[in-house]
């Protein structure tokens, strides 16, 4: 995707040099009498859907898993002007990808070429509506490049953007290459295995959205594309689970690799990211909780309350012993040599005594900038779309569905845990869902899901309104502090980063987000959502 940043410049030029003080064009539309004549004209304006990819309306730390003091976590958030322009971004965005499919309707350039970069508008124009729809609930729908006088748009039902949506992404999926016939100069940009495996992750939220929620949505409809969108992922065979150490997948720079399907490129010549921002391992950003850690299974493939395989709280690494080796891969075991020196969590830089180790990278503690990419998705995520779609669409799943997706993550080099099947979990009351659900949790911790999950599950209300809770404080390691004064910890002696005093969750009110004031201010035609 750095080739496609590089070109970004060069748009963002071409759209504003060619206004002149009198032109009624907008200053973000092309003119069509000296743009659109070839494939490189097309090529530069898809790079600049490219720019907000990353943009983020949802974290960890938004759920109970990580922590950070989050608003929207502990239910204090309150409307504001902007929502962090998460609203008004979306809405260029999607303006600029019109703009490219109305103007290809026109162009003589060749079909087969302008429906490969429609394809790409398209997918954009899903993207954002379904960062929006997933934010916001009911939000006006956009398919045209918008007049002043047709900007008031009112809201449109969730289920009819959701439609659109999914029209736009079988569209990019049938007109876009494979990921195996990109040429080098394209790499990073969307192909149709992206598309399918974003629109398995939308037809999933919406699916389980509509069946949790009693939404009036048809979710047995999106399930079944949620379900056939992941499948074909799997059967097309451009991906595969990735097969070395589950660190190297996120501490590498070059992760051109296998699994990963759609990531923002970052080299030395191009900006890095710094480590502050992204959360790495000094003034981590998210600080993992006591329920993400809890959630791990010993490595018999139980839950450490029915293994006799868990090694309790006796020390710092104690409860690391056993476990599901994606633990120690998505969280920094106490005592793992780091810089020469034992590390040891300060409590300091995390309100938890957890430090976070994934997504990150092990220089981050000394270098200014650091340069692995980006994963926004994966392979590993697609397997887990499919193993939960055919669950809730026939409340069971074959151990030969299991085997093409949960098990493959299972048996990768260096996790080697216990296949799950039905007669493991009969023989062990363990519920199916609750392990789909685990799996998941565990599988994509840190990668941003979490609260999306527990948000379209219906389970919101009964995890946020809970004391956010850390490791066990061990005196022996920190004799310097004092319980109750330079640390607060609970009955059981578990360091206790926020009470249950201080956290709240409304329903319905905060399973959506209110919209920004601004936006109600200059549309009269939009509605606050229920609550705010």
């Amino acid at each position: 995707m750095k080739y496609i940043y590089s070109l970004t410049l060069a748009v963002i030029f071409l759209f504003c040099s060619c206004d002149k003080v009198l032109d009624k064009t907008p200053l973000d539309t092309i003119s069509s009498n000296v743009f659109w004549l070839s494939e490189n004209d097309f090529k530069l304006a898809a790079n600049d859907l490219y720019g907000d990819i990353d943009l983020s309306t949802t974290t960890d730390v938004n759920s109970i898993d990580y922590y950070n003091g989050s608003t929207v976590s502990n239910g204090t958030l309150q409307p504001s002007n902007t929502d962090g322009n998460i609203w008004a971004n979306a809405y260029t965005r999607i303006r600029r990808a019109n703009d490219l499919i109305e103007n290809a309707a026109t162009s003589a350039v060749d079909e087969p070429v302008k429906n490969r970069y429609v394809a790409e508008a398209r997918f954009f124009r899903a993207f954002y509506h379904a960062l929006l729809v997933k934010r916001y609930g009911d939000v006006p729908y956009v398919d045209m490049t918008l007049e002043f006088s047709d900007v008031l748009l009112p809201k449109d039902s969730r289920e009819t953007v959701v439609n659109k949506i999914i029209s736009d992404l079988n569209f990019a999926a049938d007109n876009l290459p494979k990921k195996s016939e990109l040429n080098s100069a394209d790499e990073g940009r969307i192909t149709k295995g992206v598309a399918l495996g974003y629109l398995s992750r939308v037809a999933l939220y919406e699916g389980t959205w509509a069946k949790f929620h009693n939404s009036g949505g048809d979710a047995n409809n999106l399930l079944t594309v949620a379900r056939d969108a992941a499948l074909q992922v799997i059967n097309d065979g451009e991906y595969e689970v990735f097969q070395a150490p589950l660190e190297e997948l996120f501490f590498n720079e070059n992760q051109d690799n296998v699994e990963v399907m759609l990531s923002i490129r970052y080299d030395e010549t191009q900006t890095g990211v710094s480590p502050r921002g992204r959360g790495h391992l000094i003034d981590a950003l998210q600080d993992p909780t006591k329920y993400l850690v809890d959630s791990y299974l010993c490595t018999d493939g139980l839950p450490i309350d029915r293994s006799t395989l868990f090694q309790g709280y006796t020390s710092l690494e104690s409860e690391f012993k056993n476990r599901d080796p994606r633990m120690k891969a998505a969280i920094w075991e106490p005592g793992t040599m780091f810089d020469g020196q034992p590390l040891v969590p300060d409590l300091t830089r995390t309100a938890t005594g957890y430090w976070p180790k994934k997504p990150g990278d092990p220089l981050a503690q000394i270098v200014t900038f650091i340069y692995t990419d980006v994963i926004l998705m994966r392979y590993a995520e697609v397997l887990l779309n499919y193993a939960e779609a055919v669950y809730e669409l026939e409340n069971a799943i074959s151990d030969s569905d299991l085997d093409i997706s949960i098990n493959q993550l299972r048996s990768r080099t260096g996790v080697s845990m216990p296949s799950l099947t039905n007669a493991f979990a009969a023989a062990n009351s363990l519920d199916m869902r609750g392990e789909i659900r685990r799996e998941r949790r565990v599988e994509l911790a840190g990668e941003g899901f979490r609260y999306d999950d527990i948000i379209r599950w219906k389970t919101a209300e009964n995890d946020l309104p809970k004391a956010v809770l850390g490791a066990l404080f061990q005196q022996s390691a920190y004799p310097e502090l004092t319980p109750g004064t330079d640390v607060m910890i609970n009955s059981d002696g578990f360091i206790q980063a926020e009470v249950e005093s201080a956290r709240s969750f409304e329903t319905p009110k905060n399973y959506l987000f209110p919209l920004p004031l601004r936006e109600l201010q200059l549309n009269p035609n939009l509605q606050q959502n229920p609550g705010w």
